[in-house]
This record gives structure tokens, C-alpha cells and sequence, in this order.
């Protein structure tokens, strides 16, 4: 392997599997050299310094590695030692893509990062995919952010609700997040979060504090806000301003648990009786069905009824939940939004957000599929809004021009 041209070897470690590859990197020096010298990279490093440290490695053939640290290991599997540059620990592979690891560290934190910073050496790559920091633990989060790595993230997650202001300051002006932010309760005073408005997408929970004029300054294309004190009305208005031009004009997706009663629940729409559709191999009762001699009934003939009588079904199912629908929405605040029944000739019944990891963050589909309680509203310069109202849940959509239909 020592003497393989550097082609040859990088061919050779990119068909290894990723546990193959971390043994392999461990055997000596010169074999670490190699790999280095090889070249063989990650697309990103995501790094948790939370109550369940870990780190994942994701390398280019979408081959990936995570290491979760200090977790019991199971009693069936064979444990190791290793060191490196003085870090004693004990590891098994637990899974095909998983391996545990004991440090022998004071610092549990500490020993991550020194861990970490010996093989993101070896597997190098240009972005940190995901942070997560649990505030509330780590004593010193501006000297963890001055790492240079740590600095540019495409992910960062804020754990816990006790962050200091200063901590709250660095991060505004040194941090680069080029995807996504979750905070988890307060981060910093009111003044310190223009920037963290300005983020592609944002995720907020447990902040009681963020009101309506916190959303109205928000530019973030995707936003999820739970625990906040956002009522109904305040997105009655969020919703006038938007359609006027005078809200967030980058807005994909806002899913907002509001604050106030709840409405239009399930359960309080009339049971749906459907009328079944007829079709020459699904009769009316005590209607005969004249067949030609020697033609037989096809099963595509049958799928293709089946098929059709589910979807008359569901338009019927949908037409029926819309007027009872718009019947209690006249009763209620929403009323003044002037939500209409959705024309699907003006945008698809999917939509695909193209965010996963946000999506996974705030445990939603990407893809989005309508059903009965969205209904849309025009904004003045004819671009569609689907809004969802649920109980306590608003969910907004907007369909940009590049994702009509044509």
C-alpha cells in the first residue's frame, strides 16, 4: 500500500467502508500519511457537544462514519483500545456505520474536540455541517466558536436557555451560518438578534418573548416558531401585510403554534359519506352489463376503475370538508384573511421544501402534501399562499413563480 502511486491509492480507500477506513487510518503512521496524502476527503463534519456528544463524518461516495462518545457499550461486541497524540479510549463498532467511544479525559468536551481535531486532520473537508451546543453545559461557548472550524457552519443549534449576552454578541459578529439556525429558549437580549433574522432558515422554540414584530422583521425563507407569544391575530395581520407587499418577500414556508384557542379540529367536521362512481366493471345495482362475446375483463381495466373511483372519492371528500370548513371560518377572526378553495390548476398539491435537514430539525416531511385544511390566499402581485390552519398550528406556503406548474 506504501508504495501504491497516489491514484491508485485513492481509488482503493474510496471503495473502503467508512469503519474500514477509520481501522485502516489507526494501523500506523505511514498509513495515515497516506490517506492524507491521497486525499481523501469529506463533503462535511457535524459535531454535538450536547448531553449525547458525537461527530459524523460524511465522505464523498455518501459513505458515512459517526462516533458517539461515553455511551454504554452493548454486551455482545468486542472493545479496543487506541490513542492518539496522548488521548487514551476504547471503542467497538456497534453498528455497520457506527462506532462507540470511552474517552479517558477530564473533560468529556475537551477529549471530543481533541478527538475530533485528529481525524477531521486525516478526513479533511471545508464545511462543518452541523454544531449543536448545549449552552446550558458548556462553561466557555465563545472559546469553543473561536475554534477557526466552528466559526462557519451550514447548521448551528443552540441547546438549552441559559446563554449569556456576551455569548450571544460573539455569534452575531463572528459566525457565518450559511443554512440553518435552532435556538432553544432565549439567546441574548432583544437587540442582539438582527442578524439571526437575516438566516436562510430559522427554527425557535421555548422563546416567549418573540412576538409579532420579531416575525415582521425576519427575512428567512423557511421559519418554525413553537412556544412564543404569537396569537391568532397577530397572524391575521402578518398575513394582510403580506399579501399587501409589506412582509418578508423571501418567505417558502412559516409554521407558527400560536397562542389562543384552537380551531378547526378534525373532529369537529361531519363524517363524510362518499357516493361511489359507476364504471362498466363497477355497475350500479340491478343494472346488466352487456359484454361482447369472448372479451374477458382485463386487470388494468380493474385498477384503472379502482384508481379512478378513489380519486373521485377524495374530490368528493375534499368539496364536502371545504364548505363545512368555510362555513366555521365565517364565524372566527380567520375569516378577514379571505382564504379560498384551492385551484390546482394554479400550483401542484406537493410541495417540496428542499431543506432536509431544516425539515429533519423540526421532525416534518420535506415534501408536503395538502389536504383539507389549507386553503390559498393571492398576494397583489399574483403569487399563491396555501395556508393551513389546525388547532393551534398555522402553516403558511408560498409559491413562487419558479415552483408553478407550467
Amino acid at each position: 500500500m506504501y508504495h501504491y502511486p497516489v491514484p491508485v491509492a485513492q481509488l482503493i480507500f474510496e471503495m473502503m467502508d467508512s469503519i474500514e477506513l477509520f481501522e485502516l487510518s489507526r494501523l500506523s503512521r505511514k498509513l495515515e500519511g497516506k490517506i492524507k496524502e491521497a486525499g481523501v476527503r469529506c463533503i462535511k463534519h457535524s459535531v454535538s457537544f450536547s448531553k449525547i456528544p458525537s461527530m459524523r463524518l460524511d465522505f464523498r461516495s455518501e459513505n458515512q462514519l459517526e462516533f458517539i462518545f461515553n455511551q454504554p457499550f452493548p454486551r455482545d461486541v468486542k472493545i479496543r483500545t487506541g490513542e492518539i497524540k496522548g488521548l487514551k479510549f476504547f471503542y467497538s463498532a456497534i453498528s455497520e456505520k457506527t462506532i462507540n467511544v470511552c474517552l479517558e479525559d477530564k473533560s468529556l468536551f475537551g477529549g471530543l474536540y481533541r478527538f475530533y481535531d485528529h481525524f477531521a486532520d486525516i478526513f479533511r473537508t471545508t464545511m462543518i455541517g452541523q454544531l449543536d451546543i448545549d449552552v446550558n453545559t458548556i462553561k466557555n461557548v465563545i472559546g469553543l466558536l473561536g475554534i477557526p472550524e466552528f466559526k462557519r457552519c451550514q447548521t448551528l443549534q443552540l441547546i438549552g436557555d441559559k446563554m449569556a449576552d456576551e455569548d450571544a454578541k460573539y455569534i452575531q459578529d463572528n459566525c457565518q451560518i450559511y443554512e440553518t439556525l435552532s435556538l432553544n429558549g432565549r439567546v441574548g437580549r432583544r437587540d442582539q438578534h438582527y442578524k439571526l433574522y437575516e438566516v436562510k432558515n430559522l427554527i425557535i422554540r421555548q422563546n416567549d418573548w418573540i412576538n409579532i414584530n420579531d416575525l415582521f422583521l425576519m427575512k428567512c425563507e423557511n421559519i418554525y416558531i413553537d412556544g412564543a407569544n404569537i396569537s391568532d391575530l397577530d397572524l391575521i395581520n402578518f398575513v394582510k401585510m403580506w399579501k399587501n407587499g409589506e412582509s418578508n418577500a423571501h418567505l417558502k414556508t412559516l409554521h407558527v403554534n400560536f397562542t389562543g384557542s384552537s380551531v378547526f379540529d378534525r373532529s369537529q367536521l361531519n363524517y363524510f359519506v362518499p357516493v361511489l362512481p359507476v364504471f362498466h366493471n363497477n355497475p350500479a345495482p340491478n343494472v346488466p352489463v352487456e359484454r361482447e362475446e369472448g372479451s374477458d375483463d382485463s386487470d388494468s381495466s380493474d385498477d384503472e376503475d379502482e384508481l379512478a373511483q378513489d380519486q373521485a372519492i377524495k374530490e368528493q371528500r375534499r368539496i364536502a370538508y371545504d364548505q363545512q370548513l368555510h362555513q366555521m371560518e365565517q364565524t372566527l377572526p380567520w375569516k378577514e384573511i379571505e382564504r379560498v378553495l384551492i385551484d390546482y390548476s394554479n400550483h401542484s398539491n406537493i410541495f417540496r421544501r428542499g431543506e432536509r435537514n431544516y425539515s429533519q430539525l423540526i421532525g416534518e416531511s420535506d415534501i408536503i402534501e395538502l389536504d383539507c385544511f389549507y386553503r390559498d390566499i393571492v398576494k397583489f402581485d399574483g403569487t399563491f399562499a396555501s395556508i393551513r390552519i389546525h388547532q393551534n398550528s398555522f402553516k403558511m406556503i408560498v409559491w413562487h413563480t419558479f415552483e408553478l406548474p407550467p
